[in-house]
């Protein structure tokens, strides 16, 4: 049975005047029961796009979005560098459904494969040449060794791009050197199991990889690896089980997921705390960097419902808020606390966006950091650069904020606070989904937001003092969905008050969300070019994409300019969806295709209309930053096995994650809404549903 967890950790009791505590209770679970599906389901909300033009701002800084393409891996380049690179293109397809990122992903991709020992006629320490990538780097005269973690790394990004490839139906669409992303798909599959298959003399049937015995080079031979390494290789087991529905994968990833789960120790503040070697908990846990190779593993293994809970996922996101998460500026380099904002680490903090559904806290504590301090155009690092990519993926809807007027006196562009513990309030567009208000502020002391939930405020941001106006993101928690006054969802900001030197908010700015005003083509001629140049009002930065698309369609994400050469007569479906960072417009239209020639022999006369089904638009490391390609382990990082010594960890590992960074239907949708054919508009009665289902599956 899976509980459902409440989070209190500020309580400051506040009367709100509605004696509705039944409705709250009732709202808060069903709220919890959304947030969980945001980790556990794959149904779509309305997202905001700025972050994905960061991303695409920040893709061509190395190489012109070449990265590490033809580098091999021998000091850990493809490992550390690479890697991200691919993980970040599969994050930006599930973020806007852009047959343009598969493209990329499959480009970088090939270029790994082309450097595999068995493509080079390369060898191991034993003279095996075998389907892994070897590393010179870490060893003692440059021994030649294929590390698990290294394997994990560079086949995960190829078995989720097969993944997504079958999830929407995309295996005959083309890639640009003309091979189908079908067939690209199949031979990923293949690949990844044979990189698989390599390590399968290092598998301990107690739930873990071993460095193997014979290599006596190294300090640990014979010895498990460490936590992150096993798993960073059971992600990769984890989809070919999905892809394949082979049990052997099956088995070792729930075995890796049951073993991990063993080794988390359960905080007295409800965090999830572990450390890099496993076994009992003591001093202040792994480094962040590490552990965000844990966590992704552990979502997936969640998905599957192998090894971790819902109840566990809401606490693992709570050890960021709680542990890792200082302020605005501060994060602690360990999942326990302790000393802060390490060069290794700090950067790392994108990484664990992927736990943002639970806790809207996680992405703007993120998200204002890498704005002020990993901007889009100095990013020379995978890791960095992954980190925007999932910002892109989980970026909530902007909200606007209004003033609980007794808490505040008008200054004419902003108010000031006139008392301790002054409110604003948002109007989320859906109680049962994440926003996020931006707001100019200046506080003259550091300051805690909390937001209300009816019987206690729980801290959702942390701030230094400025010297003048800030943007600073307060995000709404979903899981506290209390409604206090105007419709209005009710933060306290907290600090030091001194009268007459309030924190001062400006006023709000209304956002305008995108619609479409322009018509669709309703014919086409096979053969011949179609552009539908669509045209959209609405605050920009706008983005523009194709949820459901005949084959070979593209739009332009920045202009929204549709083409697509039929090769078919028939009739055809499209969606077209225009996002802002406010809300997302979606129009759907048919174009009846022709043929000049009179001949119709090439009719589609499938169910789909020649549809792709990308229309679900479901969902589902290297550190600091550099100003070029270096993706090798930093020198206090060097093989990635953590460099204190605090709880018994090496100098070095090939462990590190760190490279040093015409009848058409159209609908508005707001800021928390969905499409019109969208499966996120659901009632609390499906999700409950739906929630029964998953429990049933994680049994």
């Amino acid at each position: 049975m899976i509980v459902l967890a409440v989070e209190v950790n500020s309580v400051t009791n506040k009367d709100d005047g509605t004696g509705d505590s039944t409705q709250h209770g009732l709202d808060h679970v069903v709220l919890l029961c959304l947030a969980l599906l945001g980790v556990f389901a794959s149904f779509k909300q309305a997202h905001a796009v700025s972050a994905r033009w960061s991303f695409e701002q920040a893709y061509d800084n190395v190489n012109d979005g070449d990265w590490y393409k033809g580098y091999d891996n021998e000091t850990a380049t493809l490992a550390w560098g690479e890697s991200y690179v691919m993980m970040s293109l599969a994050s930006m397809y599930r973020a806007t459904l852009d047959p343009m990122y598969l493209d990329r992903l499959a480009m970088h991709i090939d270029g790994v494969l082309t450097q595999r020992d068995d493509a080079r006629g390369l060898t191991d320490y034993r003279g095996v040449s075998g389907a892994c990538w070897r590393n010179l780097h870490y060893q003692p005269d440059n021994q030649a060794y294929c590390y698990v973690v290294h394997t994990g790394m560079l086949t995960y990004p190829m078995v989720e791009y097969a993944r997504l490839v079958r999830r929407d139906g995309l295996e005959e669409e083309l890639a640009p050197d003309g091979e189908s992303h079908g067939s690209k798909a199949s031979r990923y599959i293949t690949a990844a199991q044979q990189s698989v298959a390599f390590h399968e003399d290092q598998w301990n049937q107690a739930g873990y990889y071993i460095f193997r015995p014979d290599a006596t080079f190294l300090d640990y031979a014979g010895t498990d690896v460490p936590l992150n390494q096993s798993n960073a290789l059971g992600r990769t087991l984890i989809v070919l089980y999905e892809l394949t529905g082979e049990e052997s994968y099956r088995q070792k990833a729930e075995a890796l997921a049951v073993r991990f789960r063993e080794q988390c120790t359960t905080g007295a503040d409800g965090t999830l705390l572990w450390n890099y070697w496993g076994g009992a908990y003591t001093g202040s846990g792994e480094d962040i960097s590490h552990a965000a190779l844990n966590v992704g593993f552990a979502v997936l293994a969640a998905q599957q419902g192998f090894g971790f809970s819902a109840q566990d996922m809401s606490a693992m996101a709570r050890t960021f808020v709680e542990r890792v998460y200082v302020d605005d500026a501060t994060f602690s380099d360990r999942i326990g606390g302790g000393s802060t904002n390490g060069s290794s680490y700090r950067p790392q903090v994108g990484r664990w966006v992927i736990l943002s559904p639970m806790r809207t806290s996680i992405y703007t504590a993120v998200r204002d950091v890498y704005e002020r301090d990993y901007a889009p155009d100095s990013v020379g690092s995978g890791s960095i650069l992954y980190g925007w990519a999932l910002l892109a993926e989980y970026e909530p809807p902007l909200c606007s904020h209004f003033f609980y007027y007794v808490d505040w006196a008008d200054q004419g562009a902003f108010m000031q606070a006139t008392a301790v513990n002054a409110n604003i309030l948002t109007k989320p567009p859906e109680l049962s989904a994440p926003c996020m208000i931006p707001l100019q502020v200046h506080m003259p002391r550091r300051t805690t937001a909390a937001q209300w939930d009816g019987q206690a405020y729980h801290r959702v941001a942390k701030w230094q003092a400025t010297g003048d106006f800030v943007l600073r993101r307060l995000g709404y928690e979903p899981s506290w969905p209390h409604v206090y006054w105007q419709d209005g969802v009710l933060f306290e900001f907290e600090d030091n008050f001194v009268s007459s030197d309030g924190i001062e908010v400006m006023l709000a700015q209304q956002g305008k969300t995108p619609v479409i005003n322009s018509d669709p083509p309703t014919t086409a001629t096979i053969g011949t070019i179609m552009a539908y140049p669509a045209m959209a009002d609405g605050d920009e930065p706008l983005w523009w994409s194709l949820p459901a698309f005949a084959r070979g369609a593209r739009v332009d994400a920045s202009t929204g300019l549709v083409t697509w050469t039929p090769q078919q007569t028939g009739s055809f479906d499209f969606m077209l969806r225009v996002e802002n960072d406010w809300g997302a417009y979606e129009q759907e239209f048919s174009i009846q295709v022709s043929d000049p020639g009179g001949a119709d022999a090439g009719m589609d006369d499938g169910t789909d209309g020649g549809l792709d089904a990308g229309a679900d638009p479901g969902t589902d490391v290297d550190a600091g930053q550099d100003s070029g390609v270096d993706a090798g382990a930093d020198d206090i990082h060097d093989a990635g096995m953590d460099a204190s010594t605090d709880d018994g960890e090496p100098q070095a590992d090939p462990g590190s994650d760190t490279d040093n960074g015409t009848e058409q239907t159209e609908e508005v949708l707001s800021s928390g809404g969905c499409a019109c054919s969208s499966s996120a508009r659901q009632t609390p009665a499906l999700l409950f549903f739906l929630l029964a289902l998953m429990i049933r599956r994680i049994r």
